[in-house]
């Protein structure tokens, strides 16, 4: 198994990403909603890059929608709810479609769409997304980071997911940064909170009065999916791939 990890979203490409099994990671915190929105039960999640986006696919699709996302961790105007994972509760969100865009989860995921299989992870389910991720070959996490720099929080979640596989006893050959990361989280592995809290982001949050959101999304194995894209959406993933090509058939 090869492990590569990328530092922000702008840095995901196809000459990176294709053919390869990628996972995105954005904690502070968009993958964490994207896992928290499929385990309450919606129908899927479309990522977009603009709010015009959004708004056009509300318009066009029959099914119930609802928008979310942030631009600069504030509420969009016109949209239904922000970027908390607190505010998609199963009565929120449960059979309903999201249209979602972030500052820079749903740019990595757009940046990653060549990728064999893209998952997305966050703290909230790294031991489901490394029982997927064990029987995989050819890994690249990507990190979203923010605004084109690099974030600890998500390189803490992609060192924690390296350090489960490792802890697999799996053939496991590791990049020069994906090292780097996995001694990061080891380094930090005894409270994770302290770390990231010296990081930008964290702070922009903190300051916007965020802070069930930040405790909530740094809560590992909360949630049991996987959120994978289908080629339509991201659908939770199911180990039985019959079923996951009937999934992407019934969403198309």
């Amino acid at each position: 198994m090869k492990i590569d990890v990328v530092a922000t979203a702008q840095q995901a490409n196809n000459s990176i990403v294709e053919n390869k099994t990628v996972v995105v990671i954005d904690v502070l915190r968009a993958t964490t909603v994207m896992v928290k929105v499929l385990n309450n039960g919606a129908k899927g999640i479309i990522p977009v890059l603009s709010p015009d986006e959004a708004f056009k696919i509300k318009k066009t699709e029959t099914s119930n929608v609802v928008l979310g996302g942030e631009r600069n961790a504030d509420l969009i105007e016109g949209f239904d709810y922000g970027n908390s994972p607190l505010s998609y509760s199963d009565e929120v969100i449960k059979d309903k479609l999201l249209v979602m865009t972030t500052t820079n989860g749903t740019l990595a995921i757009k940046n990653s769409l060549s990728a064999k299989e893209l998952l997305i992870a966050a703290f909230v389910n790294d031991k489901a997304v490394v029982d997927v991720l064990k029987s995989k070959e050819d890994i690249v996490l990507v990190c979203s980071g923010n605004n084109g720099l690099y974030t600890l929080e998500d390189a803490l979640c992609a060192g924690r997911i390296i350090a489960l596989l490792i802890d697999q006893n799996l053939n496991i050959q590791l990049s020069d940064f994906a090292l780097s990361i996995h001694q990061l989280y080891l380094h930090s592995q005894t409270d994770l909170i302290k770390m990231a809290a010296k990081g930008y982001h964290y702070n922009v949050l903190s300051k916007k009065g965020y802070h069930k959101d930040l405790e909530y999304c740094f809560n590992s194995d909360q949630c049991k999916n996987v959120p994978i894209w289908n080629g339509s959406m991201l659908v939770n993933y199911v180990r039985d791939w019959t079923k996951q090509s009937e999934i992407k058939q019934t969403s198309n």
